[in-house]
Formats: structure tokens, C-alpha cells, sequence
């Protein structure tokens, strides 16, 4: 469960991360289309709830905002667009998403939560610099 929670946020935070390269796009595709919405929503928050130490109400909470908003990036990513336009899209409601959930954290638990994402983030690009050099081979 872990690996899988681990996985969906290395692909949530790559929407925002990686821009359009050929792999982070293969990897966005095989993953919207092998979860749900409330999958995804479901990983989010109890990969949260562990790491930020959410109280029942904060969970709750949590909850309802990854729902929703996987929802809209769902929607975002079925629309008939460009691929600019899909990512574009996708990165706004990340932001939305972003807003509100600092809404629903404490000072600490949302730093903790940026420091975290952060942390995919360097995993993500050190991931595909080594992909990359995999490929040049």
C-alpha cells in the first residue's frame, strides 16, 4: 500500500513537475487510466493522514478536497484538448487544490506537506535523468 501511495503522489506532484516530456506523459496516462478518482483520493489521503498526522476531522476533510479535485484533474484529463492545454489545466487546479488544503492544515502540517512534495519532486527529476541516461545508452 505504501508503494502505491508513494507512486500515486510521485505521479500527482509530476503533472506540476515535469511539463511535457515524453515519459512523465507515458506515466500520466497509464496512471489516470488504472485509478479512479476516489482511488486516487483515497491514496492521497492516507498517505497524508501518516504523514501530516491529521486529526478524524482534518481527515475528513482532507478528504473531501483530494475527491474533489481528482474529479476536476480527472475531467481536466478526458477533455478533448491539446496536451498543453490538458497540463495547463491540470496545474491550476493542482494550485486550487493547494489553496484549500492549506485552508484545512495547520502552519506545521502544510509546511511538513510542502517539504514533502518537494522531496517528490527531487525524486521525480532525479528518476528521469536516470531514464533519460537508460535511453541515451
Amino acid at each position: 500500500m505504501k508503494s502505491t501511495t508513494l507512486a500515486t503522489l510521485i505521479l500527482v506532484f509530476a503533472i506540476a513537475a515535469m511539463g511535457t516530456l515524453a515519459y512523465s506523459q507515458e506515466k500520466l496516462n497509464e496512471f489516470m487510466t488504472e485509478t479512479t478518482p476516489e482511488e486516487r483520493a483515497q491514496l492521497q489521503t492516507d498517505y497524508m493522514k501518516e504523514s501530516l498526522s491529521l486529526s478524524g476531522d482534518q481527515e475528513a476533510k482532507v478528504h473531501g478536497v483530494n475527491l474533489k479535485y481528482a474529479e476536476k484533474i480527472q475531467e481536466a484529463y478526458e477533455a478533448p484538448t491539446k496536451k498543453q492545454q490538458k497540463l495547463q489545466a491540470m496545474k491550476r487546479i493542482n494550485a486550487e487544490k493547494e489553496a484549500e488544503l492549506k485552508l484545512n492544515l495547520s502552519a506545521d502540517q502544510y509546511a511538513t506537506y510542502e517539504k514533502n512534495k518537494e522531496a517528490m519532486k527531487e525524486k521525480i527529476k532525479a528518476r528521469i535523468k536516470e531514464k533519460e541516461k537508460e535511453q541515451g545508452e
